[in-house]
């Protein structure tokens, strides 16, 4: 290092996942005939902070802010092969696995501080968002050389890092579109091949297009997404004809959608996500809640709407897709929305041109 201290700051934005959710877990991809995952970065976003100092009391302090916990630990306990027990073991595992390639990690006290604005379990891929901006903070602890981080060079090794992290965290396979949409942020089409993922990304004016046709709404009960996508990745593995006849139908809508938005269409796009919805919510129990099903009743009152969970369901966000870009029909058809549910909120937002920035 260049100087007895550093200070980096790391931010990731989360994604509202339009269409393609869950065949974006490996190998449920190869299963299915061109599998694609459409999704946008949104200015909920994860950040991490590192401090860095050389001292004469070396060792790390993890403290999470929207969990309300700090941990202190030395520098022999974070390098140790023992699985620690822990609330943090995402942060710490990483950490561990930076630490290693730093010659004089044990030297230093380290405070490695997180923070995320979306809520927890809110199916917008926070928690992914969240090990991104960590992994752009402690690479580029690593590597002070590569500050700032060029993602065209290193974005697919941190993605596959983070991936193979939190599938030891959460002991269970992990969808690629989260990493995809913390690391580029934007709107993007990501298409799942053999061997390599394709990603393209989509105009400014693409991403505005539906960024300002969309209501996001938080319906107040967190929700596990591993127990949905477990459900879901054991019926296709299983070969269950009417679990693969609905992802073979969430494919198709996916299709839709994708040429809809590049045609900026928008009673294709409106058709692709309530035919990808519609399919998703006959997969597996528990994907849609009463309040949520309330919540789009109401909105159908108003106007013509597509309506989709994110993530895998069973309580956290959803999203309800409009027309047109109306501000009298978006007020009316949020009115209805939240006259839906008493836990209900809205949850504003801005489309994040950008994804995972590192300065320091």
């Amino acid at each position: 290092m260049a100087s007895d201290s550093r200070h980096i700051v790391s931010q990731a934005p989360v994604r509202i996942d339009v269409s393609g959710g869950t065949v974006d877990i490996w190998p449920l991809y190869l299963l299915l005939p061109h599998p694609k995952t459409v999704n946008y970065g949104i200015d909920l976003f994860a950040e991490t902070k590192l401090e860095i100092n050389a001292s004469k009391n070396p060792g790390v302090r993890l403290v999470s802010r929207d969990l309300g916990i700090e941990e202190n630990w030395k520098w022999d306990e974070i390098l140790s092969d023992q699985e620690p027990t822990t609330r943090l073991a995402l942060p710490l595992k990483l950490l561990r696995y930076f630490a290693a390639q730093v010659p004089q990690a044990k030297n230093q006290a380290i405070i490695l501080t997180t923070t995320a604005k979306s809520p927890s379990g809110a199916g917008l891929g926070g928690s992914s968002a969240l090990s991104i901006s960590l992994i752009g903070a402690l690479f580029s602890w690593a590597n002070p050389e590569s500050t700032p981080l060029d993602l065209n060079k290193h974005g697919e090794h941190l993605i596959a890092l983070t991936r193979d992290v939190e599938s030891q965290v959460l002991y269970g396979p992990a969808g690629l579109q989260d990493y995809y949409g913390a690391a580029y942020g934007g709107l993007q089409v990501l298409e799942w091949k053999l061997a390599q993922n394709e990603r393209t990304r989509l105009d400014e004016d693409t991403l505005r297009f539906i960024a300002d046709r969309t209501l996001l709404f938080y319906s107040g009960q967190s929700r596990n997404s591993g127990i949905n996508n477990w459900q879901l990745f054991q019926g296709l593995i299983n070969k269950s004809p009417e679990v693969h006849e609905r992802f073979l139908q969430i494919c198709s809508a996916t299709e839709t959608v994708v040429i809809s938005l590049k045609e900026k269409n928008a009673s294709g796009l409106l058709q692709g996500v309530n035919a990808e919805w519609n399919a998703r919510r006959k997969l597996a129990t528990g994907i849609s809640t009463p309040e949520m099903d309330q919540a789009l009743a109401e909105a159908k009152k108003k106007s013509e709407v597509a309506f989709k969970v994110c993530g895998a369901g069973g309580g956290g966000c959803f999203f309800v897709l409009l027309p047109d870009a109306d501000p009298a029909r978006r007020s009316a058809v949020r009115t209805a929305v939240l006259a839906g549910g008493k836990a209900i909120q809205e949850l504003p937002f801005q489309p994040s041109l950008h994804g995972l920035v590192v300065t320091g």
